[in-house]
């Protein structure tokens, strides 16, 4: 869950410091009962178009991947809780979309349960996710973690950096 230290980050614009990764970061919804539930996730800002209200018209899942209307595009939806849970769509609490670019530059749709929160990542807590661990818990598509102190003596947060690879990102590699 994203806490409220968080917040006055969201409307942070300017990253001038070199050694911190602007991200956008958000939590899944409906992951609360898996083990999956003390983490969060962040893209990289360069890859997110913009998060929008998820219509109420919901994409159809099949193994984690559907389609939506938006508008005049048709996009995927990429719905990375079905690695981790079973999702029942009528009791789906995703109130939000993250419109990202994939690598290969299709727009896509991320559900995500709470609006999502800029936020500059350092360098210096950014760790390797051991090979090991991302296969035991389906974590094949992420490699690295966020490890981000919290004022007020707040338990750590622990950020998976999703779609951070050697061409954006040669230093977290």
């Amino acid at each position: 869950m994203l806490t409220s230290s968080l917040l006055p980050k969201r409307l942070s614009s300017v990253n001038n410091d070199g050694d911190t990764i602007r991200t956008i970061v958000f939590s899944l919804a409906d992951i609360e009962q898996t083990s999956m539930s003390q983490y969060l996730f962040a893209l990289p800002v360069e890859a997110v178009e913009k998060a929008i209200v998820y219509p109420s018209d919901r994409a159809v899942l099949k193994d984690g991947i559907g389609m939506i209307n938006l508008g005049d595009q048709i996009l995927t939806i990429v719905d990375s809780r079905q690695k981790f849970a079973s999702i029942d769509p009528d009791l789906d609490s995703s109130k939000f979309l993250i419109l990202f670019h994939t690598q290969a530059g299709e727009l896509c749709g991320l559900p995500i349960k709470e609006a999502p929160v800029l936020l500059d990542i350092s360098h210096a807590t950014i760790r390797s996710i051991p090979l090991a661990y991302r296969e035991v818990n389906q974590l094949s598509f992420v490699s690295k973690m966020a490890i981000v102190p919290q004022e007020d003596n707040l338990e750590p947060l622990q950020i998976l950096l999703l779609g951070f690879d050697r061409s954006s990102s040669s230093h977290l590699n």
